[in-house]
């Protein structure tokens, strides 16, 4: 007697779209847990946005040129709220709602002005990562930006966040930019008794 081997139940057309999804997540596993890894370091975030940053001192301009495209990078990578608001100090919570705007967008160029006037101290080849610390809710990486004749510069970078990252302060020979802002920026309104006029005039000033 013949014996018939009966035939394989034909998978039906739910069963294997499941069977492709489940393959297709498993290929996908390994490169988008690398790529999450990536994003997540704080070193690689440094790196990248400090690359960013030398191309542009690099670059052999200068002025409003140099300041526009640094406005351009601090508005993506920056905290700029948080910052000009520390910059305020104790007058912080005293400015009037009709001025903060303006503030803003003031301080922001204010702080690439900065950044152009250190260009000199940015414009290395590459960047060397020494060392991350952790206090709070800050993460400071300290960095050596390292020139084709082999001299360093210190800078450190304070940034916040978990996988997404914002910068909140910059330390460029051996000042923090954001301490520099608030002397002065509390000085201006000590010295005209609390007058928010005084500070926007000296922005204005400042931020041409």
């Amino acid at each position: 007697m013949t014996h018939r081997t009966s035939p394989r139940p034909a998978l039906d057309h739910a069963a294997a779209r499941r069977l492709l999804l489940k393959a297709s997540a498993g290929l996908l596993v390994l490169p988008l847990t690398a790529r999450a890894a990536l994003a997540a370091s704080p070193e690689s975030y440094v790196t990248s946005l400090a690359n960013q940053v030398m191309a542009l001192a690099r670059s052999g301009q200068s002025g409003r040129a140099l300041k526009s495209r640094f406005v351009s990078l601090l508005t993506r990578s920056a905290n700029m709220h948080a910052i000009a608001r520390f910059a305020l100090g104790k007058y912080r919570r005293k400015m009037p709602r009709s001025m903060q705007a303006e503030y803003y967008r003031l301080v922001i160029d204010y702080i690439a002005g900065l950044f152009v006037y250190y260009r000199k101290d940015l414009a290395a080849s590459k960047l060397v990562i020494k060392r991350t610390t952790r206090r709070g809710k800050w993460i400071t990486v300290d960095t050596d930006l390292v020139f084709a004749n082999g001299a360093k510069s210190p800078v450190k970078w304070r940034i916040t966040g978990s996988g997404s990252y914002r910068v909140g302060d910059v330390n460029i020979k051996g000042i923090w930019l954001s301490l520099r802002m608030r002397d002065k920026f509390v000085s201006i309104l000590n010295r005209s008794n609390g007058d928010f006029g005084a500070l926007m005039a000296y922005l204005r000033e400042n931020s041409a």
